[in-house]
């Protein structure tokens, strides 16, 4: 699978060649901001710089109004079904985008068998502060899928769209160092005991696809990214 990661120095070439960045591209650079934090300047510089983990046309930012106004340092990452009652056919990231703007609320990604949305600016070494999971907004990465009660078999999320999270999740967490046991569901995280989602079951079946896909790079692959910081 591809992935995609690029910074605002990257984003006119990438709107000009719409160059999609292969891991191997990730994993240099990476280790080119690594390398970057020997120099005080360079690494005030790199965490000012903007990330987009998705293609230039898949980042559509929330109004101002639905998040907070501080950076926070991701420490780990929540995932969440985004509840729409409505048919598969809607569930998609557009729809997504509008329920959490009309709610004045936010989330850093939302996910569907498609494509991935990045909705919030997220930087080297911080992120836009959401409001996706109270309580633990202040550390968290949130991460939306479009549906809802996932541990019924009619309900389940569609494979390419486990796949897009897992592929997302396993990113997020190289980039910004969040070991395996800090990616939870909302359900985890919610000491009301009022939310369920992304669904118990689902999430014990995400966590092993994870490491799975994480098992299947190769070592050289995870030393450099391991390296780089």
């Amino acid at each position: 699978m591809r992935l995609w990661i690029s910074t605002r120095q990257e984003v006119k070439s990438c709107a000009q060649y719409n160059r999609v960045v292969n891991r191997r591209r990730f994993l240099h650079a990476v280790a080119g901001l690594g390398a970057a934090t020997l120099l005080p300047s360079a690494a005030a510089a790199n965490a000012e710089r903007p990330v987009y983990f998705v293609p230039l046309e898949n980042y559509r930012e929330l109004p101002a109004d639905c998040y907070a106004p501080d950076l926070i340092t991701p420490r780990e990452i929540i995932l969440h079904w985004d509840g729409n009652r409505n048919g598969r056919e809607l569930w998609k990231v557009a729809v997504t985008y509008e329920t959490l703007a009309f709610l004045n609320q936010s989330v850093h990604f939302a996910v569907d068998d498609k494509r991935v949305l990045q909705m919030l600016p997220m930087f080297r070494r911080t992120v836009q502060h959401s409001y996706g999971a109270l309580g633990f907004n202040d550390v968290a990465v949130n991460i939306e899928m479009a549906g809802r009660e996932f541990d019924q078999p009619e309900l389940a999320p569609a494979p390419e769209q486990v796949r897009l999270t897992v592929a997302l999740t396993s990113l997020l967490m190289d980039y910004y160092a969040i070991p395996f046991e800090r990616v939870v569901g909302h359900f985890e995280r919610d000491d009301r005991g009022l939310k369920k989602d992304p669904g118990e079951k689902f999430m014990a079946e995400f966590r092993l696809k994870l490491i799975e896909y994480r098992a299947s790079r190769s070592p050289i692959k995870q030393q450099l990214i391991a390296d780089s910081y």
